[in-house]
């Protein structure tokens, strides 16, 4: 299990992940290369999708451990826990405003003619309910009487 820090997270995704959850420390690691090598398939290459993903697997780690607390020394794992997935929501929240999988980039189909014949001409495709100019008279599909 490999732990490496660069620090290039602008040509690094691993490196931008680690920086997102803030495990750049080599003396306190947190998630391993392969994780996030894993969570970046997962968020299809989104670092920001991929910081919350390792943020909500470290989250986890902490919450199964108990908290201690011993004469003045304590441990709080649970509040290191919530902390992580406090974080967690909130690289959701960016990974929607900023990353490649967020819901930035709407989709407005049929503003071609060229897309709008190849939709018609699908013969799979469900037809609509109505069409435009349907019950326009004459109707543009009109040849005449010379069907009688």
């Amino acid at each position: 299990m490999a732990w490496t820090y660069t620090n290039d997270p602008a040509n690094v995704p691993r490196d931008a992940v680690r920086l997102l959850v803030g495990d750049t420390d080599t003396t306190d690691q947190k998630i391993t290369d392969e994780a996030i090598a894993f969570f970046l398939a997962q968020a299809g290459d989104d670092t920001y999708g991929a910081a919350a993903l390792s943020a909500r697997s470290i989250a986890a780690k902490f919450a199964v451990e108990v908290d201690t607390k011993f004469e003045t020394v304590s441990s709080n794992s649970s509040q290191l826990s919530e902390n992580y997935y406090a974080l967690a929501k909130r690289l959701e929240q960016q990974s929607k405003k900023f990353g490649s999988a967020g819901l930035g980039i709407p989709l407005a189909g049929g503003i071609s003619n060229s897309d709008m014949q190849s939709v018609n001409q699908d013969t799979d495709r469900v037809m609509p309910k109505f069409n435009r100019d349907q019950f326009a008279w004459p109707n543009p599909n009109y040849s005449g009487d010379d069907a009688l």
